[in-house]
């Protein structure tokens, strides 16, 4: 057992312990990139449904100063976590987070069904996590604890907002609004269908309603384009970490319908414009690897390469 002490997520006032503990982080290691911006924490814990049960998928480590390392596992194979840079990289709290996480996965070995299309290529027996290729002792930690890198990565993209940004444009018809509460079902059927592409989406116009309410959620960062006969065709989310003066995108997404028609490059590019009205001076993106259009799109948006965070996996006996 570490200093540290252990428990489960719980809602309430931990959602904003953890946007904390992200913010922090992020300033920790800027300009270099980080696991979690506090968007990325409102999101994923935003997209769970209701009824979740945190006690076996969201697991947080107190420390004297606030949250010290945060886990989240996502069924049936996937874990992500984060140590707070201020305590180095604490070997013995590593370890109890790595300990939780593949308990949580050999609880569903066999018991899982069909593995998410997502996570597919790294094994349907396997436990599997990330790392950005800067963090060398997250690798190494890994490497010692017999997990292997795999050819699955995501790629990070940053901006800088201090110069010149084109203008967005949309094709004749379209416009530029922010989501509201009249478009709760339209937006969360826009999304299901953006993302159908990757498998079946539950994201529904409740999920969506609770994720309004969340901390740091700006409904005129929620972009969406929409088309001359009223349908929400294109979206992106745009997160904005004001303590750090950073603005994060996640997510985005296009109709099929509606794809190569210039459509994510805009609405991207009409985010960042509207996070640059609140002061951002760096704008951050990724998408995986395989995502070929999404790879063009941010490009043509002014991106810039960053680093890939890689999948690292271990044969679960």
């Amino acid at each position: 057992m570490t200093a540290f002490s252990a428990r489960p997520y719980r809602g309430g006032d931990d959602i904003n312990n953890l946007i904390a503990f992200a913010t922090k982080a992020t300033a920790a290691r800027f300009p270099a990139l980080t696991t979690w911006n506090p968007g990325d924490i409102v999101w994923q814990l935003g997209m769970w449904p209701a009824s979740s049960d945190f006690s076996r998928t969201v697991r947080i480590w107190d420390g004297p100063a606030g949250v010290a390392a945060l886990a989240i596992f996502e069924p049936p194979l996937n874990f992500e976590f984060d140590i707070d840079p201020s305590l180095g990289f604490e070997p013995a709290l590593a370890n109890e987070i790595l300990g939780w996480a593949e308990e949580r996965r050999r609880e569903l070995l066999g018991a899982e069904g069909e593995v998410p299309k997502a996570y597919a290529m790294l094994g349907e027996s396997t436990v599997s996590t990330t790392a950005l290729e800067s963090d060398a002792q997250k690798v190494t930690f890994l490497q010692m604890n017999g997990y292997q890198r795999v050819g699955r990565h995501s790629v990070r993209y940053s901006r800088l907002l201090s110069g010149p940004l084109p203008e967005a444009h949309l094709p004749d018809g379209m416009q530029f609004k922010f989501a509201s509460e009249h478009d709760l079902e339209a937006r969360a059927e826009l999304h299901r269908e953006a993302w159908s592409v990757w498998g079946p989406s539950s994201f529904s116009a409740n999920r969506y309603r609770r994720l309004r309410a969340s901390p740091l959620y700006d409904e005129q960062l929620d972009v969406v384009v929409e088309a001359a006969n009223a349908q929400l065709v294109s979206y992106c989310i745009c997160w904005f970490d004001d303590a750090n003066g950073i603005g994060h995108f996640e997510p985005v997404g296009t109709h099929p319908a509606f794809t190569a028609k210039g459509l994510g490059r805009a609405v991207v590019i009409e985010g960042l414009h509207r996070l640059r009205e609140r002061g951002a001076h760096t704008g951050l993106i990724g998408t995986a690897s395989v995502n070929a259009p999404a790879l063009r799109t941010y490009t043509a948006a002014g991106f810039e390469f960053r680093e890939r965070q890689w999948f690292w996996s271990k044969e679960m006996p």
